[in-house]
């Protein structure tokens, strides 16, 4: 009686592919989510900021209560970056840090550690930066001497008195403005509106320096019904943009911006209503954007 043996016969595993594989697998999931759809960080509230983004954030905030001496509203804005915090000591340890940093060179260093300990000292908060600013220093402006030129030596007159021809009429292209506006101010520089039921009625401000890079604390202004108006500062929403601020609109109001130094006329907008892409119905927002001039 004969015996029969079955043999099972198998492929080996290619343990070389299979790392070669699993590379090229690891390599193109990253190249997806760092280049073709990267994660974008939204919704960012100020105590998930870095710390330097939290110090900016927290230096708005002093620069808007030198501005408006509205308490309240700053402990609430420095409760949202240290909801665990004493607030108060968190502003004397910026103030320090930029102390111990040597952030008191230029004036505007001087008026921020000025403003952090205008927020903190009252409150009974104390610091190494306690009264050790200095003083700023005074703006002097120079008038440049006036260049004497040499009196030119005229030629003598002719004899018989020339036929003069007639003078050419100018043209709009001949005319030139004899005056420029001053340098190191702020122009506008993009109005556009946009209909957004997720973003209704409101005004989008971003500030802009000569760089290209956002401005952190300088107050903008809105003005409606001829005496009405309210101020707030750029920054203060540092997941958005360095330079952005933004302001809710009512219904059927005209509003006029406008902020230190920028040349006239000022951008003005008016809340309408607006249909949004989809068919729903909003109040009209607008992007409202300012750059440095060049010196």
């Amino acid at each position: 009686m004969t015996t029969s043996k079955h043999v099972r016969i198998g492929k080996s595993i290619s343990w070389a592919a299979l790392i070669v594989g699993i590379a090229l697998g690891l390599a193109a999931g990253l190249f997806y989510t760092w280049e073709i759809d990267p994660v974008i960080e939204r919704n960012t509230v100020p105590w998930q900021l870095g710390d330097a983004a939290r110090e900016d954030y927290v230096v708005a905030v002093a620069l808007s209560y030198a501005a408006n001496q509205d308490l309240l509203l700053a402990v609430d804005r420095l409760r949202a970056a240290g909801p665990n915090r004493d607030v108060w000591e968190m502003v004397a340890g910026i103030a320090c840090d930029r102390i111990k940093t040597g952030k008191t060179v230029s004036n505007s260093d001087i008026r921020v550690i000025r403003a952090l300990e205008q927020l903190y000292a009252p409150q009974g908060a104390s610091g190494c930066a306690d009264g050790l600013y200095p003083t700023p220093a005074p703006v002097v402006f120079s008038t440049p001497e006036p260049v004497q030129s040499p009196t030119p030596t005229l030629a003598p007159p002719p004899s018989k008195t020339p036929t003069l021809p007639a003078p050419t009429p100018l043209t709009a292209e001949d005319v030139r403005p004899t005056s420029t506006p001053a340098a190191g101010g702020y122009a506008l520089g993009r109005l556009q509106s946009f209909c957004d039921p997720d973003r209704s009625g409101v005004i989008e401000v971003r500030v802009y320096d000569r760089r290209g890079e956002g401005v952190p604390g300088l107050p903008v202004t809105v003005t409606w019904s001829g005496s009405e108006r309210d101020s707030f500062f750029t920054g203060l929403k540092a997941e958005r943009e360095a330079g952005y601020a933004d302001f809710a609109m009512q219904t059927g109001r005209t509003y006029t911006i406008s902020l230190p130094g920028l040349s006239a006329p000022f951008p003005t907008v008016e809340a309408v209503p607006c249909t949004a892409q989809d068919g729903q119905q909003a109040i009209a927002s607008y992007w409202v954007n300012f750059q440095q001039r060049a010196d």
